[in-house]
């Protein structure tokens, strides 16, 4: 069952009003959790919400209002709702704290100077602080994509190839 998106904000909220890095850590852990035997243990009905609160909290070193609410989300059954739980707290906080998630896709290796300008510029534009994800991803073939919360700068090659197409073949 999806958890709603009301809900997820809640406590969304809840967990930025905690301002807890190293909460919000544990909850990006949980939600890329990828170990199946974990996953099992931390659904298992049968395995107290407090234990499983205790165990993550004492792991991960965080605080007790960190782990109450641990303990909530497991007692609720809510599980699965660490994924949207992370990616909903990540955007609260960068609004709150002026910063903007910039995803840069790039077919070869960026060095440091080529990310420091792709900052300053984007510190310029955007009148935010970045906050820059880079990945390489050779399937570009060449250039790079710029991806911010609300619009993509496309300038590899394999996006003009697929402009040219588009506009060869009338889409």
């Amino acid at each position: 069952m999806k958890t709603s998106h009301a809900v997820v904000l809640r406590y969304a909220r809840a967990l930025l009003e905690l301002n807890s890095t190293p909460c919000l850590e544990t909850m990006k852990t949980l939600a890329n959790l990828k170990d199946e035997k974990v996953i099992r243990f931390l659904n298992d009905p049968t395995v107290l919400p407090s234990f499983k609160a205790e165990l993550i909290s004492a792991s991960f070193k965080t605080d007790e209002r960190c782990k109450r609410m641990l303990e909530i989300i497991f007692e609720h059954k809510r599980f699965k709702m660490f994924k949207d739980l992370y990616e909903v707290s990540w955007k609260l906080w960068l609004r709150k704290n002026n910063k903007e998630e910039v995803k840069i896709r790039t077919a070869q290796e960026l060095d440091k100077k080529e990310i420091e300008e792709i900052e300053k510029l984007v510190k310029k534009i955007r009148k935010t602080e970045p906050v820059i994800d880079v990945s390489k991803e050779e399937d570009l073939l060449a250039g790079i994509v710029i991806d911010f919360e609300d619009s993509v700068v496309d300038m590899s090659a394999a996006g003009a190839l697929k402009k040219a197409a588009s506009l060869m073949y009338g889409g």
